[in-house]
This record gives structure tokens, sequence and C-alpha cells, in this order.
């Protein structure tokens, strides 16, 4: 999460979780840019006018407005390779354990 007023990214886009917005509205207040708007009950953000201040993530009190960072293919390919490799490393060790407990 930003810190209030911190310009943040220029590859950081804010978008609104329709399942969690309730359209109350305190976002589209926060914008100093007037870039959210509630359109059918639902804000929406103006990417144009967003300078990806955060105003409206720390004012939502749903969580609905979330901070996304696109990433290339082979960024994401390099983050799930590590994980599996972490997991795994992780899995041995818990086998190592019960295989130790049951010599005891």
């Amino acid at each position: 999460m930003s810190k209030k007023g911190e310009i943040l990214k220029d590859n950081l886009v804010l978008r609104v979780r329709k399942d969690l917005c309730l359209g109350c509205g305190l976002c589209a207040e926060s914008c100093p840019r007037q870039a959210i708007s509630l359109k059918s009950g639902q804000a929406q953000i103006d990417q144009n006018r967003c300078n990806h201040c955060g105003l409206c993530v720390d004012a939502c009190p749903q969580g609905a407005i979330a901070e996304l960072r696109p990433v290339s293919r082979r960024e994401l390919q390099a983050t799930v390779t590590g994980l599996k490799d972490r997991t795994q490393n992780i899995i041995a060790r818990i086998d190592k354990l019960k295989w130790q407990q049951q010599r005891i």
C-alpha cells in the first residue's frame, strides 16, 4: 500500500475490484484529480486523469481498489519457478523432520 499522497510508479495501475466495491464514493471524494466517478453504483478510475497517489486506496473501507503492476511473461515465469523451488525445499525439509520423528 502507498503512503498517503505519494506518487506511485508510472507502471502501476489502480483498478477497482467490482466484487468488493459498494459504491460508497469515499474514493471519489478523496481523489485530488477527480479521476474516480461512480457509474451504475460502482467506482471507475479514469487512468488518464489518475496520478497514482494512492489516496483512494487508503480511503476505501472495503479494500476494493487494488494496486497492480504489469509484469512480463519472463518475470512471471521466473517468480513461479522460484516459488516452486522454495516449495519443494520446504516439503523436503518437512519430510526429513517426519522421518526423524518416526525414528525417535
